[in-house]
């Protein structure tokens, strides 16, 4: 006998319209839709919207306008973007967010990240998933959500930090998955400004931070880590 991690279907309605259908794990649907469609620029405040969930459909209305595109109903691998890379983030390109001046202490980073993967049940049990977490500027940990997709375990925890007012300006987002431009997007669209994975970043994902002006820190494991872009935002000897 063993433990399986579970992957269905899961459809988001935008505005009583088909709009994705996304392969992942089905647990936190409503913060996963939010979180996505937060990360995608279609949403930036929770009140803009109403959501419902009824069972693996997520029904999402904004309220007093239509979607910013026609509604597509297509499958997602839990893997990618809607759109081709150029198109996905060329609007981060051109108008960088303002992802102010919050500094993180690099003690508090690495605490970070061995709390995440202290935290990641179902891979543990499974091995099959991956996590993304959301922790205060001095490495205390609020959420840490697994999903089957990497991409979609950064939208749970985007979701819930967005439903309940969290300063992503004053947090960082903790991975366990390789960091390309999709993921790094999501953050900026976010204002997260920094992101730190146990795992690699992607050329489109430095390319992106670096743009962007978000700090990419990979290979975080035990004491060391690896910064790529934008270290100043880093306090490498622990003072205030």
């Amino acid at each position: 006998m063993d433990s399986v991690a579970v992957d269905r279907l899961v459809r988001l309605f935008l505005n009583g319209e088909p709009f994705l259908t996304l392969v992942a794990t089905p647990t936190h649907l409503k913060e996963l839709a939010l979180g996505h469609l937060l990360g995608e620029g279609i949403l930036r405040k929770p009140e803009e919207a109403e959501v419902r969930e009824e069972g693996l459909e997520v029904h999402v209305r904004l309220k007093g306008r239509s979607p910013p595109f026609p509604p597509r109903a297509l499958l997602n691998t839990s893997c990618g973007a809607l759109e081709p890379a150029e198109l996905y983030y060329l609007e981060l390109l051109e108008n960088p967010p303002d992802l102010g001046n919050a500094r993180f202490r690099v003690a508090d980073v690495l605490e970070g990240l061995r709390t995440l993967h202290s935290s990641t049940e179902i891979f543990r049990e499974t091995g099959g998933t991956h996590a993304a977490a959301l922790f205060t500027r001095g490495g205390k940990m609020r959420v840490c959500l697994e999903d089957v997709g990497r991409h979609n375990a950064v939208d749970k925890v985007l979701g819930w930090g967005l439903e309940r007012g969290v300063d992503f300006g004053e947090s960082f987002l903790g991975f366990t998955g390789r960091m390309p431009a999709e993921v790094v997007a999501k953050c900026l669209r976010a204002g997260i400004p920094l992101i730190a994975s146990r795992s690699a970043p992607l050329e489109s994902g430095i390319n992106l931070a670096e743009a962007g002006g978000l700090t990419l820190v990979g290979f975080v494991r035990g004491p060391r880590l690896n910064v790529y872009t934008h270290p100043e935002r880093l306090i490498f000897d622990g003072a205030a």
